[in-house]
């Protein structure tokens, strides 16, 4: 991490769509001509496998070439940051070593689910402790419990944030109670990061160091406005901006996924592209769903 200290751990950041070929292949043009979008529209950073990126699809060459071609584009002050969780420990810091290998400033690792009624506290700390010591990047923790049905627990994020190579998390649960418990544990080496588009402004009143929102994926523009307002100070004004983009939130990347979010960003002008197997694109009703939301916010 040469150009980046903890400290600059925040802003507004974007989990990127991993694009597709329509037979299921990497489409790097695509990919990139994204990610220059989003830099343009003026985000601060690009998380590159996390859950909008279809991380669960994404074999480990995928990984490490969408890394490669983020790099090639971000520039050396701007973070990359690479999803790496799995379901094997092993797995994990092996993808933490392809990581670093492939640029990618930091990690972010979500808390292995497969087995969910053995991924008690004391396994989860042995795993994410294990990671943290052998990871040759620093560890960002992931709490998702709406794909990894566990909820992480300001117990264990306290715990997890005295780890030296530990220097935040991003949590996409948008449980702002036990948020406001995760910012005890913030300080100069440690970062909390919202990662829920319905939620952006209440995160930030309680203090969060930044976000990295797939909402910003298919409305940059307005999500950077938003969070520009608020940082001005007229917190009266973000509201009233957060509460036209909560339902493109809620009814598109909160309801249907990458899909939801691959369809937006085409109908805006991006590249969205097809979903890998198994998931479907959206039906008709879902699609004008998508069309509805984003003409309701001014963005078609």
């Amino acid at each position: 991490m040469p150009n980046l200290s903890v400290a600059q751990l925040g802003g507004l950041m974007v989990p990127a769509v991993s694009t597709f070929t329509p037979t299921g292949e990497l489409d790097g043009a695509a990919f990139q001509r994204n990610l220059e979008a989003h830099l343009a529209f003026g985000m601060d950073g690009v998380l590159v496998g996390g859950s909008s990126g279809e991380s669960a699809l994404l074999e480990n060459d995928d990984r490490r070439q969408l890394l490669s071609w983020a790099r090639e584009c971000i520039p050396q002050d701007t973070w990359l940051i690479a999803g790496i969780g799995s379901e094997s420990t092993r797995l994990t810091i092996q993808r933490a070593r392809d990581a670093r290998e492939a640029g990618a400033d930091a990690v972010l690792v979500i808390s292995p689910h497969y087995f969910l009624k053995r991924m008690t506290e004391r396994a989860l700390l042995a795993h994410f402790h294990t990671v943290a010591d052998a990871s040759p990047l620093p560890v960002m923790l992931y709490n998702m419990p709406a794909y990894s049905h566990i909820v992480l627990s300001p117990a264990f994020v306290h715990e997890m944030a005295q780890h030296p190579n530990v220097i935040g998390m991003k949590d996409s649960a948008g449980n702002i109670p036990v948020l406001q418990q995760y910012l005890e544990a913030q300080g100069d080496q440690f970062k909390v990061i919202t990662g829920s588009g319905a939620t952006v402004v209440p995160a930030l009143t309680a203090g969060v160091s930044g976000a990295i929102l797939a909402i910003a994926l298919y409305a940059g523009p307005a999500v950077r406005r938003m969070v520009d307002t608020f940082h001005a100070g007229d917190h009266a004004a973000a509201a009233a901006m957060q509460g036209t983009l909560t339902p493109l939130a809620t009814d598109i990347a909160g309801a249907m996924g990458p899909a939801g979010i691959k369809a937006a960003m085409d109908l805006v002008g991006l590249h969205g592209g097809p979903t890998r197997a198994p998931l479907l694109p959206l039906s008709a009703e879902e699609l004008e769903t998508v069309r509805e939301r984003l003409a309701g916010a001014g963005l078609l």
